[in-house]
């Protein structure tokens, strides 16, 4: 089985860059070293930007790592993670790219249609003035309560489809999952949860909606601000500010949303910043 490190080194000795060269200021030569060596794991997201940087096609270089030698909960891991990453990034394109992953994957055709199911509600969901698609939406919605347990695929699911919910309904379901899973130190349930609590303050500000909204807020506050979890509880304070800002119109909460939006665009996320920032200038 090809592993990640000895594939970025082929690709580098292919293109006859020094290891500094290859990358650039993505991360340090240093961790890049033991990441050839197949010491460390690379990040995802370290991953894509080091693949862009050095003009390297994605679906190209994860057809070469050989997945047919990987266990599907990998696969199905990295898959979403990608996912996560491109939908984040509002990058419909490279969504379409992933589409193609799935494709040539050798998951099981169950897998991979449930994967598919999952990509296809991202790009929906970045779908702002476009026409909505019904049947997806109502697929998606038959989908999550098919499931009987709300495992990691269902709680994907059930997020990227909260939108085709109505406010009443969502609040329903998610105070029932919180209640049911907020003493879980698992950290995957804690990012749903955190991803679910989100998606209510969105919903909740759309509609100027307040009813219930402390639940949630306390919820998402008291859990432990760790590294894993720091991007999600960034994006919860922006939305407890600037609903603090539609309820007292004081400027300093907008200031506060503005420190955050910052924060996002230099830690590397520029387009979810640009979406926060729209999403904040529509309260103004």
């Amino acid at each position: 089985m090809t592993q990640i490190g000895s594939l970025l080194k082929k690709y580098r000795l292919d293109q006859g860059k020094t290891q500094a060269k290859f990358v650039g200021h993505i991360i340090s030569r240093s961790f890049y070293s033991k990441i050839e060596k197949n010491m460390y794991q690379i990040s995802v997201n370290d991953l894509m930007n080091l693949l862009n940087y050095n003009d390297i096609d994605l679906i190209d270089f994860l057809i070469k790592l050989n997945h047919k030698h990987l266990l599907s909960k990998n696969i199905i891991f990295q898959q979403r993670k990608l996912m996560e990453l491109a939908y984040y990034n509002a990058d419909v394109n490279q969504m379409l790219k992933i589409k193609k992953i799935i494709d040539k994957s050798t998951l099981p055709e169950k897998n991979k249609q449930q994967q598919i199911l999952i990509l296809e509600a991202f790009i929906e969901l970045t779908k702002i003035y476009g026409k909505p698609n019904i049947a997806l939406r109502k697929k998606l919605k038959t989908k999550v309560f098919s499931i009987p347990n709300f495992n990691q695929t269902k709680f994907m699911l059930y997020c990227n489809s909260m939108r085709f919910y109505s406010l009443a309904d969502n609040k329903v379901i998610a105070k029932k999952l919180i209640i049911k899973y907020k003493n879980s130190k698992e950290l995957n349930i804690q990012k749903n949860l955190l991803s679910i609590v989100i998606n209510i303050l969105i919903f909740s500000i759309e509609q100027n909606q307040w009813n219930n909204i402390n639940f949630f807020i306390t919820f998402a506050t008291q859990i432990p601000t760790i590294p894993d979890l720091f991007f999600y509880k960034n994006v919860i304070t922006f939305f407890i500010y600037l609903i603090k800002y539609i309820k007292e119109k004081n400027s300093q909460f907008l200031k506060k949303c503005d420190l955050i939006i910052e924060n996002i665009k230099f830690s590397g996320m520029s387009n979810y910043a640009v979406e926060l920032n729209k999403f904040k200038n529509k309260y103004q």
